[in-house]
């Protein structure tokens, strides 16, 4: 453990010198943290809210079908005391329809330092989406399940490359818990081979560490470390016309493996294949993946990709071959105010589907708020550059 640690912390500082500016597809889901060397000393309020409604439909014994309907407010107060340093805080309040309580109430505090092209960030992360990870590794949905990522990101953006490293530190324990720790470790890369006016081409490369373990619980149960690995090739092409702006096309190699002393899962190492084909509209994007899987599991991963079930413990399915389409509406309606549907078909080509009407479907709708208001200025003596 100690080791992992040291390794990840050493890694982080190679690069350092650095400015973040990470592309975004989809701003809906995105939400970050920017330091502008203009704000030096200014103190503002943050205010930050998502409405979301997921509703997927799905008949095979894979993944649980559900309904996802509530809302996420984020209020911060946000200071910067120099042109690099970036101190923020506040609320995370997730609220559920159907129940009386709130389904989280969470504390949120982050300290983010920027430098000419790289930015560190300890505390809350700038995750989920942010991460830019493909659907097989990470779910999306975990944007509503488990928003709040703790610990340690390292990210950087030069030209030619893009990274971003992080650690999420999701369960901590004390002497004598009868709970496991949890964190992941993940590093999501771009070398970006070519970048001409019309053509790009680049080398993404994903990988994610999930760990349950420690040496202080009292939990009788051996320790657990599963990873992820995907290595891609993208080709995007632009248009730049009014109504189609670009046609990107994705395929990745993805290999999962159990490095567990001791081996629990049902399939001790699995790969996959997944192939993606995005056609970007203004306003609108039709995306086609298909999927084959072959004793694939991924712990943070979306169900639908797994080999393992989500709903029946102990059922398999080793091989899965999916076509997945997502029909994309993705609009900002009003300045900060961003609005998003998608319908998500797809079929199952090995496991017959219990579907009345032979479709399995999900659709989704979400609608994001952002405000930043200047409060005033505070001088301070720090003297951080």
């Amino acid at each position: 453990m100690r080791q992992i640690l040291t390794g990840f912390v050493i890694s982080s500082f190679i690069f350092c010198s650095f400015n973040t500016n990470a592309q975004v597809d989809y701003p809906v889901f995105k939400s970050r943290m920017y330091v502008n060397p203009a704000d030096s000393e200014k103190l503002s309020f943050n205010f930050y809210n998502l409405n979301y409604l997921n509703n997927s439909e799905w008949f095979g014994k894979i993944p649980l079908s559900g309904t996802l309907f509530g809302y996420q407010v984020i209020p911060e107060f946000q200071y910067q005391p120099s042109p690099r340093f970036l101190f923020k805080g506040g609320l995370y309040l997730q609220k559920e329809f159907g129940r009386k309580e709130y389904t989280s109430l969470l504390p949120t505090f982050s300290v983010k330092y920027q430098a000419k092209l790289c930015s560190f960030i300890l505390g809350t992360l700038e995750g989920n989406l942010n991460h830019g990870f493909i659907e097989p590794i990470y779910d999306y949905k975990l944007l509503i399940n488990e928003r709040l990522e703790n610990g340690f990101q390292f990210q950087v953006n030069t030209r030619p490359y893009v990274h971003d490293l992080f650690i999420n530190w999701r369960r901590a324990i004390h002497l004598g818990d009868p709970f496991k720790e949890e964190f992941d470790i993940g590093y999501s890369a771009k070398f970006n081979v070519l970048k001409k006016r019309k053509v790009e081409v680049a080398v993404p490369l994903q990988l994610l560490y999930s760990h349950k373990g420690g040496q202080i619980d009292l939990a009788n149960i051996p320790l657990r470390s599963l990873t992820n690995i995907a290595l891609g090739a993208s080709l995007t092409y632009n248009f730049n016309k009014h109504l189609l702006k670009r046609i990107v096309a994705d395929n990745y190699y993805v290999n999962y493996k159990d490095v567990s002393p001791t081996k629990l899962q049902p399939f001790n190492e699995g790969n996959g294949y997944l192939s993606h084909l995005l056609f970007d509209f203004k306003n609108v994007g039709i995306d086609l993946r298909y999927w084959y899987g072959n004793g694939f599991i991924a712990p943070r991963g979306m169900a639908l990709f797994q080999s393992v079930s989500e709903q029946i413990p102990g059922f398999t399915e080793k091989h899965r071959e999916l076509l997945i389409a997502s029909f994309i509406y993705d609009k900002q309606i009003f300045p900060n105010i961003n609005f998003d549907f998608r319908f998500i078909p797809y079929k199952d080509f090995l496991e017959k589907s219990t579907s009345g009407t032979g479709l399995e479907y999900s659709y989704e709708l979400y609608l994001s708020y952002s405000l930043n208001v200047f409060l005033k200025k505070i001088k301070n003596n720090f003297k951080g550059s």
